[in-house]
C-alpha cells in the first residue's frame, strides 16, 4: 500500500516537506490533529519561528506552539513536563501552560507581551532567578547568552506584575542526585 501524502494546499505554511515526513512517520491519526491545528491557526498571525516550532498568536490571549517534526515535539513535552513537575516558586515564572496535544505535537500556552526590559535593575532580577532555577534543580538553558552573558529577550516576557516570565523553556534540564537529566 502507498504512503498518505497529504494536500499541499491545507498544509502549505509549513517548509520543505517537514509535514509530509512528520504525517508519515505518525500516521492517519495525526492528520486529523493537523487538520484541526490548520483550522486553529487559519487567519492568525505567525509571531514566532525557530528550528523546532512555529507560534501563532490565537488572538485570545494564547500563543499556540507547533512543534515541527521530532524536535519540536520534544521541546513541547520537556515543557510541559517543566512546568507540571516544578513547585510554585518555580512555575510562577513560567509561561502558563494551558492545553496540549496528546502527542505533544502542539502546545496552548497564555500569551504574555511585555518585553523584558534593558535595563540594570532587570539584569539583577534574571540572575537571582537563574540562582532560583538551580538552587531548585532546573538548569535554565537559553535564559542568558552563553558567550556573553546577557539575557535572551527572545525567550523572556514580563508579567502585568513585573515578574519574568520564561516563555521557551524546551531545553531546561533537571539535576537530580547530582546529575543532570533531560
Amino acid at each position: 500500500m502507498g504512503r498518505f501524502r497529504p494536500s499541499h494546499s491545507i498544509f502549505s505554511h509549513y517548509n520543505n516537506g517537514d509535514i509530509y515526513n512528520f504525517l508519515t512517520n505518525g500516521g492517519h491519526s495525526a492528520v486529523i490533529i493537523r487538520y484541526k491545528i490548520r483550522k486553529k491557526i487559519k487567519g492568525k498571525k505567525k509571531i514566532g519561528s525557530g528550528a523546532r516550532r512555529l507560534v501563532y498568536d490565537l488572538g485570545n490571549g494564547t500563543v499556540i506552539k507547533i512543534a515541527k517534526p521530532k524536535g519540536g515535539i520534544r521541546s513541547n513535552k520537556k515543557e510541559f513536563v517543566v512546568y507540571k513537575s516544578s513547585t510554585y516558586k518555580i512555575k510562577k515564572h513560567l509561561g502558563k501552560i494551558k492545553k496540549h496535544g496528546r502527542r505533544y505535537d502542539w502546545l496552548i500556552m497564555k500569551k504574555y507581551s511585555k518585553k523584558f526590559p534593558k535595563s540594570k535593575k532587570y539584569k539583577r532580577k534574571l540572575y537571582k532567578l537563574k540562582k532560583l532555577f538551580k538552587k531548585n534543580g532546573v538548569i535554565p538553558y537559553e535564559i542568558m547568552r552563553r558567550r556573553t552573558g546577557k539575557p535572551n529577550f527572545q525567550n523572556l516576557r514580563l508579567n502585568k506584575k513585573g515578574k519574568i516570565i520564561v516563555i521557551d523553556y524546551g531545553n531546561f534540564k533537571f539535576i537530580r542526585n547530582n546529575r543532570l537529566s533531560s
